[in-house]
């Protein structure tokens, strides 16, 4: 291995078959990061108690190929090897769900996919179909492609894959937005393992979507101004390797940070058909008669010393027993409590915000999602018909 001019040359001599690879510093950088991350997933499939971090797992592989396909395009390999070509583009369709999916799953205890998540899919469907008649070229013509786009970039012409752009970025404000709300709604932890967990989450969620957010930035200038491509396309990768470095970097410190909501937080304290039922009932009647979910505070200790259970025995309760997690179970009861009060003729001139903080909520933007989404309506559409029909009757 020598240096030369900023370059890399590795040379392989085996039974007289010459195998020479050049890469330049920074193609090196970029490389290792790939390795690492596949190291880093390597590690966290070996963890049998770490199954919430599958999602994560494929996330970090799904960078690292990233990575190591861009390498390959901007060291030139990719003549020897045409048909990586583009491969990683529809993948990166996948990146909001992925991580989307993992929040969801670490703040649920024994998380399943369900039919109607397919619809994350799409956008990777979407991009997927309009790229097959470019995967279905030969390698001689990806190559002229290739060559032909180191001297053609930008341009802002409407296509359907300027049309896969525009759900590219749609998607990733979704997922964003979607993921800020569930950690949003989290009710205040009552451990200091569950408020490091919670934390994880949210800088992950800032360090995650801050680089999503540079990229796509990123992505309009390069459109806009094509002389500046080769600088996006480093601040891309070098912003991901830092990306694949930080999470190794939590996982070297913090191991248990990725040890997820499971099965297995039952396995001792498991509750048997006959009890559940019994804590059914018993749990409706705290619900009504001591009325908890009115303090915006409320946590599932809480609740789980109401009934004399411990939390693992109220997230199996509420995710077997009644087909749901705490914060939703919660924000029922506080819905019903609100349209009570709007019912009411006493706050016919209250502000929503005041009803909010009322029934529990500790904000008003909680309130409004989680009405419109039990109900179909906001509060004051409500209101004004529950008032017009009284005018009626």
């Amino acid at each position: 291995m020598s240096i030369e001019s900023s370059l890399i040359h590795v040379t392989f001599n085996r039974k007289s078959k010459v195998l020479s690879l050049q890469f330049k510093l920074f193609e090196i950088l970029y490389l290792f990061a790939a390795f690492h991350g596949v190291f880093l997933a390597s590690l966290l499939v070996l963890r049998k108690s770490a199954r919430n971090s599958t999602y994560l797992v494929f996330l970090i592989l799904l960078f690292s190929f990233y990575l190591t396909e861009n390498v390959i395009y901007s060291s030139g390999y990719i003549k020897q090897l045409p048909h990586l070509y583009f491969v990683t583009l529809p993948i990166i369709f996948l990146i909001g769900p992925l991580f989307y999916t993992y929040i969801r799953s670490s703040l649920t205890v024994n998380f399943k996919l369900k039919p109607k998540d397919v619809i994350h899919l799409l956008p990777f469907a979407f991009e997927l179909i309009i790229l097959l008649p470019f995967y279905r070229l030969s390698g001689d013509i990806k190559i002229r492609i290739y060559e032909y786009s180191l001297q053609n970039t930008g341009g802002w012409e409407f296509s359907i894959y300027f049309v896969g752009f525009l759900i590219y970025i749609g998607s990733t404000f979704w997922y964003f937005f979607a993921s800020y709300k569930l950690l949003k709604d989290l009710p205040k932890p009552s451990s200091t393992k569950e408020r490091n967990k919670i934390n994880w989450l949210k800088k992950a969620s800032i360090g995650f979507f801050s680089y999503m957010f540079l990229s796509l930035i990123f992505s309009i200038l390069v459109r806009a101004f094509p002389e500046i491509t080769m600088i996006y396309f480093h601040v891309n990768l070098i912003s991901l390797t830092i990306l694949i470095h930080a999470i190794g970097y939590v996982a070297y410190l913090s191991p248990g940070l990725f040890n997820g909501n499971q099965q297995s937080n039952y396995q001792f304290s498991a509750i048997g058909e006959e009890k559940m039922g019994s804590l059914k009932k018993q749990l409706e009647e705290v619900m009504v008669s001591n009325q908890p979910y009115l303090q915006s505070e409320v946590s599932a200790d809480d609740i789980g010393q109401l009934l004399n259970i411990s939390k693992h025995q109220l997230s199996q309760l509420l995710n077997v027993g009644l087909n749901t997690n705490f914060y939703d179970f919660i924000n029922q009861y506080r819905i019903e409590h609100s349209k009570k009060i709007l019912r009411s003729s006493e706050y016919q001139e209250a502000k929503i915000l005041h009803i909010a903080f009322d029934s529990g909520f500790s904000n008003k933007a909680s309130f409004l999602r989680n009405f419109k989404k039990l109900t179909g309506l906001t509060p004051t559409t409500y209101r004004n018909l529950q008032e017009n029909q009284v005018s009626i009757n």
